[in-house]
C-alpha cells in the first residue's frame, strides 16, 4: 500500500510539472513589464513606430511578429495598407564567461529618432563589475516605422495590405 501511495504521489507531481510547463506565455503578445512582446507608438495621424522584442536571437521571428502587429494596427485604425518607411533589427548579447572584478567606463550610443530623422550621441559612464559566471542572455528587437493609407496601395516592395 505504501508503494502505491508513493507511485500515485509521483504521478501527481509529474502531471503538475507538465501542466505548468504547458502554461507558459505565448510568443506573440503585448509587451509587459520586462518589455518582451509588441508595442507601438503613434508619431502622427497615420505614422507609427511598431516594435517586437523577444528573448533569444531569432531575428526572423521578431521581424515577422513586428509585421503582423503592423498589419493588425493598420486594420484597427481603419486603413487599407501600410508602407514600411524604415526598419531596424537590434540583437543584444550578454555573455558571462568567467568570474570577474573590475572597474572602467562603459560607452553607450544613444539613438533618438523623430519625423525628420535620427541623431546619435555617445555617453560614457563609470562601470563597476563583480560577478560570478552564470551563463548569458540574448534578446532581439525588430522596429518598423510605417505610414498607413487608404485606397489604391502604392506599388513597391515596401507596401503591404492591412488584411
Amino acid at each position: 500500500m505504501k508503494q502505491l501511495n508513493k507511485l500515485i504521489s509521483f504521478f501527481m507531481l509529474l502531471t503538475a510539472l507538465l501542466l505548468t510547463a504547458c502554461s507558459s506565455q505565448p510568443d506573440y503578445r503585448p509587451a509587459n513589464g520586462n518589455g518582451f512582446g509588441y508595442k507601438e507608438q503613434q508619431i502622427s495621424a497615420n505614422f507609427y513606430r511598431v516594435s517586437y522584442k523577444a528573448r533569444g536571437d531569432n531575428s526572423d521571428e521578431a521581424k515577422a511578429y513586428a509585421m503582423r502587429r503592423a498589419t493588425e494596427l493598420t486594420a484597427a485604425q481603419g486603413y487599407d495598407w501600410f508602407i514600411v518607411v524604415d526598419k531596424e533589427t537590434m540583437t543584444e548579447r550578454q555573455q558571462d564567461s568567467a568570474n570577474r572584478l573590475g572597474a572602467g567606463y562603459q560607452t553607450t550610443t544613444v539613438r533618438d529618432c523623430g519625423l525628420l530623422g535620427c541623431s546619435s550621441r555617445t555617453v560614457q559612464q563609470p562601470n563597476y563589475e563583480v560577478g560570478i559566471a552564470a551563463g548569458g542572455k540574448e534578446q532581439v528587437e525588430a522596429v518598423l516605422e510605417i505610414r498607413m493609407g487608404k485606397g489604391v496601395m502604392p506599388d513597391g516592395g515596401n507596401s503591404y495590405p492591412a488584411r
